[in-house]
């Protein structure tokens, strides 16, 4: 058996002399593993690849002929917030994806922001998937009206116990309690601020603690914590 796909390399680990075992991400399979034998040239998280896998049955582990197309890192080693958004993606799809679960969606929203990682607009495209894998694994937002009136204009708040949306009159006297929304996600064609785009960060950053919670403790990978901080120092720096 075989099969051919473009897929993004999630982790690489040490199997034996000079082999790999390496998991990666496409539409198809979703996450799914294979041992990569005789490796020549390194294999970084967030390459872009055409992968070949061979194997007796599909249910073994087999090997991995890997093609590199596009590698995120060489763009951006010199930008520690662009490295830790880069970790921070591969560790939350390596841990919070269950194997061989397609989720077609997901694999764009990904592809998108690894292929604009060097571009201007990375950070709304990091937010955004944070968005889109909360949504696959469960835990999405519900932004299309408000909780209470049902009404689906002047939405201004985030539930941090639902994820639903309320309208600034409906969640007014509770606004201590409640995340403000960013508009950019609710209207695409916004262009938010780096204020914004941190805002969003809280929210996701909220319900992906209660996706880990079982996973990894409730922890969150260190790279992206590491983000929000050199976001933190950003947004200060400009004050």
């Amino acid at each position: 058996m075989q099969w051919k796909e473009n897929s993004i390399v999630l982790s690489s680990r040490p199997f034996a002399e000079n082999s790999r075992i390496v998991t990666i991400f496409n539409r198809t399979l979703g996450k799914t593993s294979g041992l990569v034998k005789g490796l020549k040239v390194p294999i970084q998280p967030g390459d872009v690849s055409d992968v070949l896998w061979n194997g007796r049955i599909a249910e073994q582990l087999g090997t991995f002929k890997i093609e590199n197309i596009f590698s995120p890192f060489m763009h951006v080693f010199n930008n520690s917030a662009r490295i830790f958004a880069l970790e921070s993606v591969c560790f939350l799809c390596f841990k919070g994806l269950p194997e061989k679960a397609p989720h077609p969606v997901l694999f764009d929203s990904l592809q998108t922001l690894l292929l604009s990682i060097s571009q201007d607009n990375w950070l709304i495209n990091y937010a955004l998937f944070e968005v889109s894998f909360l949504s696959e694994v469960g835990f999405g937002l519900d932004l299309s009206k408000c909780a209470v009136s049902g009404k689906t204009d002047n939405l201004f708040y985030v539930s941090p116990r639902t994820g639903c949306a309320a309208t600034k009159e409906a969640g007014e006297k509770y606004k201590d309690n409640l995340f403000v929304l960013p508009q950019f996600l609710i209207f695409k064609d916004s262009c938010p601020t780096n204020h914004d785009i941190f805002s969003a960060l809280q929210i996701t950053g909220h319900f992906l603690k209660m996706h880990f919670y079982d996973i990894n403790n409730g922890k969150l990978p260190l790279s992206r914590d590491c983000l929000t901080t050199e976001l933190i120092k950003d947004q200060e720096s400009k004050a």
